[in-house]
């Protein structure tokens, strides 16, 4: 039985920092591969049907459990990028998702 763990990322990116924007997506893409993720693939919203809305980009990633999401997010290459992650996104939410 594997105890993998999906981080979900629904992101909003800021228009007006896309300079920012990218150069976070490659140093974020990387770590997350360096912390045992595995990128299952992005997508972006082409029309939205139903609820708030707002979400332009999905991503999703595989990793061997959710302690090494927690613990990667909770480690100093992480936080490092704060100010960059704040300036390239509107809206950001990451989330540790299993199948059922």
């Amino acid at each position: 039985m594997t105890d993998n763990k999906y981080l979900i990322i629904n992101a909003v990116p800021n228009t007006e920092k896309m300079e920012d924007f990218q150069l976070y997506l490659s140093i974020i893409v990387p770590l997350f591969i360096a912390n045992g993720g595995e990128k299952i693939d992005r997508y972006k919203t082409i029309k939205h049907l139903m609820g708030k809305g707002g979400v332009i980009m999905v991503g999703i990633f595989k990793f061997p459990n959710s302690d090494v999401i927690e613990n990667m997010m909770a480690g100093d290459e992480f936080n490092a990028l704060n100010e960059l992650r704040s300036n390239a996104f509107t809206q950001l939410d990451l989330m540790v998702c299993a199948s059922f």
